[in-house]
């Protein structure tokens, strides 16, 4: 007899999918075993459903404050969302103020989530400030279970970017003390010129948020990147990569062995840039921006050779007036959209459900690979024998047509709706426990733990 015993499922293992029961005492993964043959004080039987490993969503932006508004979602609400979509774990940010200090940015976001969080997470910390005081904190950030830097190479504006002179004397002293960096990749210098010239000329339109944020902006800082990290031996995860260019750059320095891997996002792989020619257009401006079919068959491309590592959701709840205040300039627009919850049922309908990936691969870009990207495939990202019992059942049988309803929470706009998804969670597990089930929470503000995250470990190329 065991506590939980999750029967007769489709299980996505390490080594392969099967079918099996899943054994769990306590917050633990016990057993493997053959299907039917499991007992326990509970049985879920999971017949005719997809036994995953809990999604690892390491890019998300909750409690999140830019371009002047406010996210709906904080570390308790959003993290429902991400719970009922199937996400135990995600990795947040903290954020170093300018002339303050990186360990302070860190206990004040701690302070803010540890009260409520109802997810497993993580946090980056985003760097704004580079000085021989800041970089000697490095080791304590690193001793503090933060194994990551996020670095912006735009928004000056918003006091976020860090000339290649910081960049570089950061990645320096990363190395030194075993963090990663993760990177906004996109050459300020590109996007303000051509920003600038296209409001001078009465060109505020969605569409000209792409329109000045074209591929060799990303492609550019992508190979800046790859330099300075092949130069300083830090290893670089390049943020929601879209720019179809920059898939090269990336595959060849991961096949010369460089620390480099890459993540794109959901949205890039659902829409296109047409959306930023529709009505609500502004709802759509998100940076990087949408590309075209071209540029998204390539992404998917990518994913299915393993060349990108990670899809993740870039979480951003900016509410459906919040995005309205910006207007009428795409410029004045607060960039992001949501879509942690989503996550999950849409890469399922997209990628497996329509064959561009395998379940197999489904598990590794959603959970696996992440968790060991960030530090945490030691206990999370796979259903395994020792490993936390953070599991998400899916039903492939589910579908639902997306509509502002779908999300938890009152944020006024989904940017899939009307698209629809072949394959619901039905229930999430955290640690053993069921949190999620058809949709209703039952956990309780404050269940989540901080995740202390250590070294990277990069998935090779097949």
């Amino acid at each position: 007899m065991t506590d939980l015993v999750i029967a007769n499922g489709t299980v996505v293992l390490p080594e392969g999918t099967t079918t099996a029961d899943i054994l769990i005492e306590g917050e633990k993964i016990k057993a493997i075993v053959d299907p039917g043959t499991g007992t326990g004080d509970r049985v879920i039987d999971a017949t005719g459903r997809i036994v995953l490993p809990g999604g690892v969503d390491p890019h998300v932006h909750l409690l999140v404050g830019f371009m002047g508004q406010r996210s709906v979602y904080d570390f308790e609400t959003g993290g429902i969302a991400a719970l009922r979509g199937g996400t135990t774990s995600i990795v947040d940010f903290a954020l170093q103020r300018r002339g303050k200090s990186m360990l302070a940015g860190l206990a004040h976001r701690r302070k803010q989530a540890d009260p409520v969080v109802t997810v497993d997470y993580g946090l980056h910390l985003i760097a704004t400030d580079v000085n021989d005081d800041t970089l000697a904190e490095l080791a304590g950030l690193r001793a503090a279970g933060v194994s990551s830097l996020k670095v912006y190479t735009v928004y000056e504006e918003d006091g976020l970017k860090l000339e290649d002179g910081q960049l570089y004397r950061l990645m320096q002293q990363a190395a030194k003390d075993d963090l990663m960096i993760v990177l906004h990749a996109e050459n300020a210098g590109i996007v303000e010129a051509l920003r600038a010239e296209a409001i001078a000329k009465g060109h505020t339109e969605p569409r000209w948020h792409a329109l000045t944020r074209p591929p060799i902006s990303e492609i550019e800082a992508v190979s800046r990147a790859i330099l300075f990290s092949e130069d300083t031996g830090c290893g670089v995860h390049i943020l929601h990569l879209v720019a179809k260019g920059a898939l090269p750059l990336v595959e060849a320095a991961r096949k010369r062995g460089s620390k480099i891997t890459a993540e794109t996002c959901t949205h890039f792989l659902a829409l296109t840039d047409e959306a930023l020619e529709r009505e609500d257009g502004h709802n759509f401006i998100l940076s990087p921006p949408l590309r075209d079919a071209d540029n998204q068959a390539a992404l998917w491309q990518a994913l299915a050779r393993s060349v990108l590592s990670a899809v993740t959701s870039d979480e951003v709840s900016y509410s459906a007036a919040a995005k309205a205040m910006g207007l009428p300039s795409f410029a004045d627009v607060a960039n992001g959209a949501p879509g942690i919850e989503i996550r999950l049922p849409m890469l399922y309908t997209l990628g497996v459900d329509q064959g561009r990936i395998s379940l197999d691969q489904f598990a590794r870009l959603t959970s696996t690979w992440p968790a060991d990207i960030f530090g945490i495939g030691d206990r999370k990202g796979r259903i395994a024998p020792g490993y936390d019992a953070d599991i998400a059942i899916l039903n492939p049988g589910r579908r639902q047509v997306i509509s502002p309803d779908s999300d938890y929470g009152d944020i006024g706009y989904n940017p899939y709706s009307g698209m629809e998804v072949t394959g619901m969670i039905d229930t999430t597990l955290l640690r053993g426990r069921v949190v999620v089930e058809n949709g209703e929470f039952l956990g309780e503000a404050g269940q989540g733990r901080f995740l202390e995250r250590g070294t990277a470990v990069r998935p090779d190329l097949p």
